[in-house]
């Protein structure tokens, strides 16, 4: 007896062989799905992760719009193709004396119970600068708002740290989660907003400091010295930074939680399209994988 292989079902078989090499899941956020940012993932850009071997998406839902099209659309697309919604990027902003949070995260919870999809929660303000902790009161008010929420369908929240914001670096986050006192929040490492804020020299400092909250980390190719994000965002086999050393200290530290592909960018700056930006960090991830040791 003949048997025979479709070549997505090759690409998807040794897609996920490649993943069962690290302890860590690779997942694609959408600002890497999409070559405009902002636009709707469609069907076939859904079909192309999952042949591809990524375990899952994280989308930007920050309006009812978006919101709708996660809970409606996407959902049952990540269905079909047994993959994650791994997270949804949706903010708070913290002002004097005020906060408010994305209406469309309560209303949408429900859609997401039992996935095990996190919060993804980026913190702006109006009133105080990146990193200034005269806006903690504010920015405690809003997290605790979220989680608290969340924690009634079982599901948890990550600050993301994003240069220019509020929460702008690590430092930050770990901060606000510790003032918080939720046991379902997080923080997130972002390396390219890391790279932009602090520079390159401190990883292990930032990495520990982390740890016992990290549960989301992003990654892509970058310069180590890069100055702007076609430097700082590119695809995972270009640039000098050590993405290995990375994944080899996470590993180090004990971190075998997801890891996400950032694209931001990349069409616009580097003139890659999506499709093969994603084909290409996929490559680079087997091989990293693979060759970071597995503690």
């Amino acid at each position: 007896m003949r048997i025979r292989f479709s070549v997505l079902a090759l690409v998807t078989l040794f897609g996920t062989l490649a993943q069962a090499q690290s302890s860590n899941e690779f997942f694609a956020m959408d600002t890497a799905m999409v070559k405009k940012f902002g636009a709707s993932l469609l069907s076939a850009d859904v079909d192309l992760v999952a042949a591809l071997g990524y375990r899952g998406v994280a989308p930007i839902a920050n309006d009812p719009a978006t919101w709708q099209f996660v809970t409606q659309e996407l959902i049952p697309m990540l269905d079909r193709n047994h993959l994650r919604l791994y997270a949804v990027y949706s903010g708070a902003r913290a002002d004097h004396d005020t906060m408010s949070v994305d209406s469309g995260i309560r209303q949408n919870l429900p859609a997401l119970e039992g996935r095990g999809t996190i919060i993804w929660l980026p913190i702006t303000s109006r009133d105080f600068k990146p990193s200034d902790p005269a806006g903690d009161a504010m920015a405690v008010a809003a997290v605790r708002d979220v989680a608290d929420a969340a924690a009634q369908f079982g599901l948890s929240v990550s600050l993301y740290p994003h240069y220019g914001n509020l929460i702008e670096r690590v430092e930050d986050a770990v901060r606000i989660v510790k003032k918080a006192g939720r046991p379902n929040v997080g923080v997130t490492f972002n390396l390219c907003h890391w790279l932009r804020t602090d520079g390159s020299q401190s990883l292990s400092a930032v990495l520990r400091l982390a740890m016992p909250h990290l549960s989301l980390v992003t990654i892509n190719g970058a310069d180590r010295n890069g100055k702007d994000w076609g430097q700082l965002i590119q695809p995972l086999d270009r640039g000098d930074f050590d993405l290995g050393g990375l994944l080899a200290e996470l590993r180090r530290l004990g971190y075998h939680g997801p890891i996400g592909l950032q694209g931001y960018g990349v069409a616009e700056h580097l003139g890659t399209e999506p499709a093969e930006n994603l084909r290409r960090s996929m490559a680079a991830w087997r091989k990293i994988a693979s060759t970071s040791p597995r503690l």
